[in-house]
């Protein structure tokens, strides 16, 4: 580090580096979820209906993945800072946003898909679902306003605020959707990841909140 605190550009490379890296390898090992921890609903299906279900299942792994990671980034840590720089998180928060929206939309197609789009049923057992079509008009609705908030004319405090809420109530919600949804998740190593990961993202997430209240009270 030179004098002035800020790293040196050999420094912030290397810290790049190790930070894509990590953020890379939890990614991909998250992808091996569905492989070596199988539910019990894919062990019945053969075929295209088997590649629908295993493809929708990455897909929302990789969705829940990046959403903490949206967290990560939206919580400006100075270091972190230094070596990608604001204006690059900002754009890197943006991008991963809209490909979490895609992402949002081609997973319930997928799982249903493989269930020949039968619909579900009004009752108790399927309340994970549905937590997860509220997660869905949730990110919706966060992704639409963020890309066309000028469009809309939404004042810049009033969609910060909005913003928040909804990110908050997104990393709420997910767990009781990840965790209760598959059988993959109600037990062993992958319940245990996914709970170190909801439990930190909602950790940054009430970090974000305590500045927020902190920079109001100065």
């Amino acid at each position: 580090m030179n004098p002035s605190g800020s790293l040196s550009a050999t420094t912030r490379t290397i810290f790049g580096a190790l930070i894509v890296s990590l953020a890379l390898l939890v990614l991909v090992g998250a992808w091996t979820i569905p492989f070596a921890f199988e539910s019990f609903s894919i062990l019945y299906k053969f075929g295209i209906e088997k590649i629908y279900l295993r493809s929708g299942k990455v897909i929302g792994i990789t969705i829940v993945v990046l959403v903490c990671y949206q967290v990560v980034l939206a919580s400006r840590f100075s270091i972190v800072e230094q070596v990608f720089s604001p204006g690059r998180l900002l754009a890197m928060h943006r991008s991963n946003g809209m490909l979490i929206a895609c992402l949002v939309c081609l997973h319930p197609l997928l799982i249903k898909a493989s269930e020949n789009f039968t619909p579900y049923t009004f009752e108790k057992k399927y309340y994970p679902e549905f937590l997860g079509m509220g997660l869905f008009v949730i990110i919706l609705v966060l992704s639409a306003t963020a890309i066309f908030r000028r469009l809309l004319k939404i004042p810049y405090p009033g969609w910060l605020l909005l913003h928040r809420l909804g990110a908050t109530l997104t990393i709420v919600i997910l767990p009781a959707h990840v965790l209760w949804v598959s059988e993959t998740f109600k037990s062993g190593l992958p319940r245990s990841a996914a709970l170190v990961m909801f439990t930190l993202a909602f950790l940054l997430i009430l970090r974000i909140w305590l500045q927020r209240l902190s920079t109001k009270m100065k």
